[in-house]
């Protein structure tokens, strides 16, 4: 007599289920408890031990999910680039197809994100790079859409066609970065809407459209 298999048993696949379930939450307290040490205390002076404290987790626990602080750190960096990336590409397709409107969108939500997650953003790009290549990397990750746009706006007239798009876009990402951590470092150097319609006027687009 022969027997068919038997499916796998609920209460089998549960265990497995909530193991998950679990795993994914500890990361996330080590992610929040990182997010808030980091923006604290700095990247430096911030260990790996007091990430795990801080979460509610034994020392041994955060190397389970992280080889080192930094990894973390990183996971924590572009986590947040993607979803400032997220963030503008929903705000341009708010905007329509004006590109003024598109870029005033942009800038103001570069700026209300850095405004958002400013410690982030100080420990990233401010003086010093505390997190080292990682901003280099960070801007590369950038590069290719903001390069891509001002091709698109040079072949449409939009922006002067001597530009070179690869250089002003090195330009572009240099000027963001800079004045961002400059900002985040005291806001009250320039209000919020200053800061947004500054970084638009500069903007190649703008000042094309402007002189002609």
């Amino acid at each position: 007599m022969s027997f068919s298999a038997s499916p796998p048993s609920p209460a089998i696949k549960e265990p497995l289920g909530a193991a998950a379930r679990s795993r994914a939450a500890t990361r996330r307290r080590l992610i929040v408890a990182g997010t808030e040490l980091f923006a604290r205390d700095g990247l430096h002076r911030t260990t790996s031990t007091q990430v795990a404290r801080a979460a509610g987790v034994a020392a041994g626990t955060f190397y389970l999910h992280f080889p080192d602080k930094q990894a973390l750190f990183r996971t924590i960096a572009f986590d947040t680039l993607g979803e400032l990336r997220d963030r503008i590409a929903k705000a341009a397709v708010v905007a329509g197809n004006d590109a003024q409107a598109q870029l005033r969108a942009r800038m103001e939500t570069l700026v209300a994100f850095a405004d958002e997650r400013r410690d982030l953003v100080r420990i990233v790009f401010g003086r010093g790079h505390e997190a080292g290549t990682l901003a280099d990397e960070m801007a590369d990750i950038l590069f290719p859409g903001v390069e891509a746009r001002l091709r698109e706006r040079i072949a449409e007239g939009l922006a002067d066609p001597g530009l070179h798009a690869a250089v002003a876009a090195q330009s572009l990402l240099a000027m963001w970065t800079r004045v961002m951590a400059w900002w985040v470092e005291d806001p009250s150097r320039a209000p919020r809407a200053a800061v947004v319609e500054t970084l638009v006027r500069m903007h190649p687009v703008h000042t094309h459209q402007r002189a002609r």
